[in-house]
């Protein structure tokens, strides 16, 4: 049984007190255009999320199974990236921003002002690219150049194409929580076309 609801925007357009209400008892989680939003919560179930925002997280969730998986990868993979990020004075965590763009890709987030934003308030994501609660997000100009800069790496884009491609295959392209923008990572990845003629 799970330990929170969820509504969708005009649902909560049209019960808002009621569903504040309810959000006293349990956590309540917002769903926009078929993705987790934003939740309500009460007071104290605020002040005890401080210390533990995995108790937020449903279990379930496909990003919470595939995690793991993701960063073995992340990690076979982090030394050429973490050199380009010394490089280029990368300041946000590699890790983080690669796990950032993987959102942005699995829920066709269209810019990354909307990728941001989602940082911001939407627990799930902050859960994903290892933010506390109470952490506050990179400043969005710094978070922008370092997504520009990191996405110049051809590791950096070729390591996206092969998380996609070897974790969220099959059945999972398709599930409804998913909406995969295959054209944004085609352009991440035509940016280093002729990388591989010029080694």
């Amino acid at each position: 049984m799970e330990s929170y609801s969820k509504v969708g925007m005009q649902e909560l357009d049209q019960r808002l007190s009621k569903i504040v209400e309810a959000a006293r008892k349990k956590p309540v989680s917002v769903y926009r255009y078929g993705a987790p939003w934003v939740w309500i919560v009460s007071q104290d179930d605020w002040q005890s999320a401080l210390k533990e925002l995995s108790s937020y997280v449903p279990p379930g969730h496909s990003l919470v199974m595939l995690r793991p998986q993701i960063e073995e990868l992340l990690e076979v993979a982090s030394e050429p990236l973490q050199q380009w990020a010394r490089e280029h004075q990368i300041q946000v965590p590699v890790s983080a921003l690669m796990l950032a763009l993987l959102l942005q890709l699995l829920y066709s987030l269209p810019s990354e002002k909307q990728l941001y934003e989602q940082l911001n308030y939407n627990l799930l994501f902050r859960w994903f690219v290892g933010l506390e609660l109470n952490q506050r997000v990179w400043a969005f100009s710094v978070f922008v150049r370092d997504i520009g800069e990191l996405l110049d790496s051809p590791h950096a884009a070729k390591l996206l194409e092969r998380i996609v491609s070897e974790v969220f295959c099959g059945d999972l392209m398709h599930m409804p929580e998913f909406s995969l923008n295959f054209a944004l990572l085609h352009t991440w990845l035509s940016r280093h076309a002729g990388h591989s003629k010029r080694k």
